[in-house]
Order: C-alpha cells, then sequence, then structure tokens
C-alpha cells in the first residue's frame, strides 16, 4: 500500500517536472532575442551612381526632337561653355542639367513663346569619355558603356601593369559640389567623365 503510494507521488513529480519543463521552453521560443542595449542599427547602404541622375556636360551628345515639328529637331554636342543650339531658341544652357530637366526646359520655352503644349523628347547619343590613369598598361580615354565600372574599365585600359599587386583606385567626379574623390572598388559604378587614378602600392 505504501509503496502504491510512493510511485504515485513520484509520477506526479516526473509529471510536474515534464510540464514545467516544456512551459519554460514555450516561452523562451516566444520570447524576443536578445539583443545588446548598446548595439547600433546597421548603417543604410550607400546607393549607387545611377545614369537616371548624370549631369550633362561638355562633350556629351544629345538629340531633341519636338513631337509634329521635325524642323525643330536638332542632334549637338555640347560646346565648351555646355550649350546647344536649337532653330527658334537659340544658344540652350545644357550642362549641370539632367536630360529630364533639359526637356522641361526647352518645353517650357517653347509654350511661353511658339507652340501650345509641345511634346519634346532628349535623348543622350553619346556620354562623354572617361579616363583611366596611372598603373595600367593604356592609360588614356575610353569611350562611355552602358553599366560600365572599375573592373570593366580598367579592362578597357589593358588591365593593371604586369608585376603589380592590386593597387588602390580613386575616382575624381565633377559634380554640383564640386570635384570629388571616391574610393573605387572593382564594382564601383563609373559615369561619364569620370577620371580613374590607378596608384601603384607602395614598396
Amino acid at each position: 500500500m505504501k509503496r502504491n503510494i510512493f510511485e504515485g507521488a513520484a509520477a506526479s513529480l516526473r509529471a510536474w517536472a515534464i510540464a514545467s519543463l516544456l512551459a519554460a521552453a514555450v516561452a523562451g521560443c516566444a520570447a524576443a532575442p536578445d539583443v545588446a542595449p548598446d548595439a547600433a542599427p546597421a548603417a543604410n547602404p550607400v546607393p549607387p551612381a545611377s545614369l537616371a541622375d548624370y549631369a550633362l556636360a561638355p562633350g556629351d551628345r544629345v538629340r531633341v526632337s519636338v513631337w509634329g515639328q521635325p524642323d525643330l529637331t536638332t542632334e549637338a554636342e555640347l560646346d565648351a561653355e555646355g550649350r546647344i543650339v536649337m532653330p527658334l531658341l537659340g544658344a540652350v544652357q545644357a550642362a549641370g542639367s539632367t536630360a529630364g530637366d533639359l526637356r522641361a526646359s526647352i518645353a517650357g520655352r517653347l509654350d511661353a513663346r511658339y507652340l501650345v503644349d509641345p511634346k519634346v523628347a532628349v535623348e543622350i547619343v553619346r556620354y562623354r569619355p572617361v579616363f583611366v590613369l596611372g598603373s595600367v598598361e593604356r592609360p588614356g580615354s575610353y569611350g562611355y558603356l552602358q553599366a560600365l565600372d572599375v573592373r570593366r574599365a580598367v579592362a578597357l585600359a589593358g588591365g593593371y601593369r604586369v608585376g603589380d599587386s592590386v593597387p588602390a583606385v580613386t575616382i575624381l567626379r565633377d559634380g554640383a559640389k564640386g570635384r570629388q574623390e571616391i574610393a573605387g572598388r572593382p564594382d564601383t559604378v563609373v559615369l561619364p567623365g569620370d577620371v580613374i587614378e590607378i596608384s601603384r602600392p607602395a614598396r
């Protein structure tokens, strides 16, 4: 009789212990993971450069067309002062504007004096070249290609000089705030007019 009582009590204790362990495990799974109180949130990556925001500059060639007005179609290279010349409008300042900004400017001038709600399109026919200088086999200027990055630009210039270890890359880029120096990597996007300087590593 006593043995049955003890066995029953032991079984109850075992059941209680198992239930407690299961409850603790469920609570642990539901709880939020521990985060160090001083941990800083991950920094947002810097968005890559894009041709959508590219500002025109001397050396770029554009084509301007006006729907229904073939005589106004103009294809020209921006001159040293960043201008193109169009029928009716004469000199049009284009440097410093994106293709969209230039389209809006031309449409506004035509609408003010000559046409009602003109439909203007601006296409960049040819971008100014990029320059790859320093420790490459063929330093010089190269025509801009879509989706160009440092790796492809260096390949256009014949690759790094034989015998050099992987050098440092600096990109000089003119923008609204003046010339910027950008630390380049093989996958860094290159924009028209960029000067890519390949520095020979110190020995």
